[in-house]
């Protein structure tokens, strides 16, 4: 079914109108006419309305069909247009299609086949011409789209001839890897392409000329222009039959900081490993210094300062084996002060990373102590050095020292967070290593205590079962004598023979009584031994013990040669010095020892008071009962020990969880979050910001909801991020100089829409006479943006106000004062902590996360400021910062976790 045209005759003839109405019927065409007597009545349904085809007389009472022509041509429409001639007029048609007419047609000729013909001709050409300028239009935007896209586009955009030749690089490329576009053109790309790379590019151009229509995904290193390697993450497409383009297509993105952040955790996972691998820390710390060696440094030292003992170096390792005997060397002939203001001895005295990438020879100059200690530094050439603490909490361990000689490599401040972290995961390993060693250590004194304590049962026992026998034989002194000299030799393993002699008192002569072992019949005993006479007869005469043993010259025992002997007098509180009693063995020199010397005295004493055995018995009973405490003593000691061994293995099973899970968090929360977020905030503004296809009310209103909530959870994200770098200490300061009152001006302005919305007044006052400081503006900004958007939050009615005022010299006030609903003095102390609000319920009716002012607190300290509030319940708050007009960033060592730096505020 054809569709209903819309056709404006122009004719001042009624019946050539009524004529063109009939024949225009017959021919079947569905139309509707609208009908004008004259060129201005023409002109002017042409502005109002549209039409498909326009059909004209070429005489009219206001002009003829040629200037009419003109003018429709001049409005900028294409329509066709066809003359209605007269018979003869056929010469002005032809030169009125000559002017922009589409057709003509005789009126004495016309019919319903040729009117027919002739418009479905000419408004089928008119709409064939319609679509290829409306496809032309459309092709110079998207060409415009394109460009536009390619000039502002974050990768590397580039075109490749198919032998690699560039004949197009986008502007980014100046950006990334420091070339100018035009640099590069005309040169071939793998003259760029590091040469551990060339076989991957090479492979992926081939791939691409072979696969047309796959896009081929690679990744290699593209040389900076400055020397260094940038590592590209590229997609390859061949358009080379694209024939406004006709190339090889490879879109690249800088993917450097992620390849670095992958091999640092690789190396920290292997580190770690390592560090794991053994509980001795001088074996641990010998391996880690051969793993940072070759690929983090030239060379590597890890040094401490125990108490008391000076600098001590514990491990080095050079990538040449014969500079590290230099290193030693240069370490005992000179060793650095411990006050010195640089390197290691800096390190373990303050506590705080030192480093300078660059390092020059001729600045070393100056420590060298002479001429050959000159020398020695020149050898070593040290170009550039990190030197990083190993510290646990408060205790600083020892340092590690990272250097670059020789391999002309230097060191860059992103390496800086990768040795701290690597110092981190050593110091535990060191830590747990000493713990381990104490609880070695401790394992050992009480196993020799428990072989003492057992030892000493076994001689009590012995004495014991010695006192029940002695005490079963009082009656008989020679059983009671024979089961003594029996009961030494079972208890002392080295005692071959034993034997008693014993004093008596009428001849003073001394008698053996009781033998016991082998090769006792040696013995001389046919004749008595005179006091003071022989070995027995010296050791009763004085009352000494005696152990001989290792002697060149064996001794002599009753007229028989032994190799070792043991000897105690039997003397009694009581009775006196009542004999001798001795052990031997025949062979071994070496058969007895002091534990021995003991035990024969503990026998010769039970020799000696066994008339007393009741005092016996008591001492016995005694003695038991101390051993029964010291038992109970080791057994709890053994408990505590066993109990702090679990502790510290559950705890060393905590902090590897908790960093695990740090790293996964952060990880996930700036990829996962972030990324999508600013897809969506970014999609959002380019929906609202586009003119092609306007959006509608309710649809506008729909993405600035998306785009205002995508923009809150961002900034929520942000704060989280915040809040993490400031638990690991890794949120540092950018500084630069700016003017303050500006800076609270626009962020004044910024918030302004939210007071406008509570009819508040947001003033600002500043009586700063020079309002230029040294900050980092965007954590300032940050700052007042908390501060004021609760202010605003929090207040009804009133207004907000900033004062900015001078605190003497070098320091500054900045105040944020509210007349809202005010902080009660119990909650006051609580507003500083992370997730905390005033209003803790479900239903609370102020949303929030409890950040701000937390990080607010933060920010405040490590700008090396002050923060206070003044607060009563339903006339507002005030909170005032004080900060230095200078602010030095602090060390990144010295930035330590939040809990670890919560200090206590001053709260009015």
């Amino acid at each position: 079914m054809e569709q209903t045209l819309n056709i404006l005759v122009v004719d001042d003839d009624e019946v050539d109108r009524l004529l063109f109405q009939r024949v225009l019927r017959a021919s079947g065409i569905q139309a509707d006419v609208t009908e004008v007597e004259d060129c201005a009545g023409a002109i002017a349904y042409l502005e109002a309305s549209s039409f498909d085809c326009i059909f004209l007389d070429y005489r009219l009472p206001d002009g003829d069909g040629l200037e009419l022509i003109l003018q429709i041509r001049q409005l900028g429409t294409t329509l066709p247009i066809v003359v209605l001639t007269g018979q003869g007029d056929e010469r002005i048609a032809v030169e009125l299609m000559k002017s922009g007419a589409s057709d003509y047609l005789v009126k004495s000729s016309l019919t319903p086949e040729n009117l027919g013909q002739t418009l479905r001709s000419v408004t089928r050409i008119y709409q064939a011409e319609a679509q290829v300028a409306l496809t032309q239009a459309r092709l110079r935007q998207s060409e415009e789209r394109f460009r536009s896209l390619v000039q502002y586009s974050s990768d590397i955009i580039t075109i490749l001839e198919p032998d690699g030749t560039i004949s197009y690089e986008s502007p980014s490329i100046e950006r990334i890897l420091g070339y100018l576009p035009d640099e590069l053109l005309g040169k071939r790309l793998q003259d760029f392409v590091h040469p551990a790379d060339q076989e991957i590019v090479a492979r992926v151009l081939a791939e691409a000329i072979a696969q047309p229509r796959t896009p081929l995904y690679a990744e290699y290193r593209i040389q900076h222009a400055e020397g260094s390697w940038v590592y590209l993450d590229t997609v390859s497409n061949n358009l080379l039959a694209n024939p406004s383009i006709q190339g090889l297509v490879i879109n690249s993105r800088d993917i450097s900081q992620r390849k670095r952040a992958e091999d640092s955790l690789r190396f920290l996972v292997e580190a770690n490993t390592i560090l794991s691998s053994s509980l001795d820390y001088a074996t641990a710390l010998e391996n880690l210094v051969r793993l940072v060696v070759p690929r983090l440094a030239d060379w590597c030292a890890i040094d401490a300062n125990p108490p008391g003992e000076g600098l001590q170096r514990l491990a080095v390792a050079h990538f040449d084996p014969a500079k590290e005997a230099l290193l030693w060397e240069i370490q005992q002939r000179y060793p650095a002060s411990p006050d010195a203001e640089f390197g290691y001895p800096k390190v373990l005295r303050t506590g705080e990373t030192d480093y300078q990438l660059t390092l020059s020879l001729e600045s070393l100059a100056g420590e060298s102590q002479d001429a050959d200690h000159q020398q020695l530094l020149e050898q070593i050439n040290c170009r550039s050095y990190i030197c990083v603490p190993l510290r646990v909490g408060d205790r600083v361990l020892g340092s590690l020292l990272f250097v670059m000689s020789d391999s002309g490599r230097l060191y860059e401040p992103e390496d800086i967070t990768l040795f701290q972290d690597l110092a981190y995961q050593a110091a535990l390993a060191v830590e747990n290593a000493q713990l381990y060693q104490q609880a070695q250590e401790a394992s050992e004194n009480l196993r020799r205590a428990i072989l003492v304590l057992g030892e000493r049962q076994r001689q009590l026992q012995t004495l014991q079962r010695l006192t029940t026998l002695l005490n079963q034989r009082l009656a008989d002194l020679p059983g009671l004598l024979q089961v003594m000299v029996d009961a030494m030799c079972d208890a002392i393993p080295g005692a071959q023979f034993g034997l008693i002699v014993l004093h008596n008192a009428q001849n003073w002569l001394l008698q053996l009584t009781a033998t016991a072992g082998s090769g006792v019949d040696r013995f001389e005993t046919n004749d008595s031994l005179r006091v003071g006479d022989g070995l027995l007869g010296q050791i009763f005469l004085t009352g000494e013990s005696r152990l001989i043993i290792g002697k060149e010259h064996r001794p002599k025992l009753l007229g028989a040669e032994v190799a070792s002997i043991c000897a105690v007098a039997i003397e009694s509180a009581q009775s006196g010095r009542l004999g001798v009693l001795a052990i031997g063995n025949w062979l071994n020199d070496y058969a007895f020892d002091e534990d021995d010397r003991q035990l024969l005295l503990a026998f010769g004493e039970q020799a000696a008071i066994a008339i007393d055995n009741a005092q016996l018995i008591n001492a016995l009973e005694e003695r038991e009962e101390r051993l029964a405490v010291q038992n109970d003593l080791l057994a709890q000691q053994n408990w505590e020990l066993e109990q702090q061994r679990h502790r510290i293995q559950q705890q060393n099973i905590q902090l590897l969880e908790a960093a695990r899970l740090k790293s996964q968090f952060l990880a996930t929360m700036s990829h996962e979050l972030r990324t999508p977020m600013n897809a969506i905030i970014g999609f959002s503004q380019l929906l609202l910001r586009q003119r092609q296809s306007p959006l509608s009310n309710q649809q506008t209103d729909a993405v600035e909801r998306i785009l205002n909530n995508g923009k809150h959870l961002l900034a929520l994200i942000n704060d989280i991020l915040d809040l993490s770098k400031i638990e690991s200490g890794r949120l540092d300061l950018e500084m630069e100089e700016f003017n303050v009152v500006n800076l609270a001006r626009a962020t004044m302005d910024e918030l302004r829409s939210l007071a406008d919305q509570k009819r508040l007044a947001l003033n600002l006052q500043s009586d700063l006479s020079d309002p230029m400081i040294v900050n980092d503006r965007a954590r300032l900004r940050q700052i007042l943006v908390n501060l004021l958007s609760n202010a605003v939050k929090f207040t009804e009615t009133g207004s907000v106000t900033v004062q900015l005022q001078s605190r003497g010299v070098d320091r500054i006030s900045l105040s944020v004062t509210d007349t809202g609903i005010g902080i009660s003095q119990a909650d006051l102390k609580h507003i500083f902590e992370e997730f905390r609000q005033v209003d803790q319920s479900l239903r609370r009716r102020y949303s929030g996360t409890g950040l701000g002012l937390a990080i607010v607190d933060w920010l405040v300290r490590i700008m090396d400021g002050t923060i206070r509030v003044e607060s009563e319940e339903k006339k507002g708050s005030c909170f005032e910062i004080e900060l230095p007009r200078c602010v030095s960033p602090p060390p990144p060592a010295k930035v330590q976790s939040w809990s670890q730096t919560r200090q206590s505020r001053v709260i009015t």
